[in-house]
């Protein structure tokens, strides 16, 4: 599967209810994401604080950003990587035609 952006979340591993939501909500509707958690990284500690959040949970997808529980940004999310394994399968269907294509014309 082609992954149209990479997506991470910053999260805690305990004590954050919006943490879990948006961990389950990505799960649910199967976008791939990383998953750092900033209560045991410090690196992702750092990395939300230059983002300029003080809290979690933060997603990052490809240059965009945000803090907290947001359904409709995950939604969309989630229909951007669905869009990008459609354009992927045709892309392989078209690569296996013309291969077969130029294999005959030789």
């Amino acid at each position: 599967m082609t992954t149209p952006v990479p997506v991470t979340l910053f999260a805690k591993r305990t004590g954050c209810q919006q943490c879990v939501a948006t961990k389950r909500h990505l799960d649910r509707q199967g976008t791939p994401y990383e998953l750092r958690y900033v209560d045991q990284d410090p690196e992702a500690a750092d990395a939300v604080k230059l983002l300029g959040y003080q809290a979690v949970p933060v997603i990052v997808a490809g240059d965009m950003h945000w803090s907290g529980f947001r359904p409709d940004k995950l939604n969309a999310l989630g229909r951007l990587h669905t869009i990008a394994a459609d354009i992927a399968e045709l892309d392989a269907a078209a690569e296996a035609w013309l291969t077969e294509f130029e294999s005959s014309a030789a």
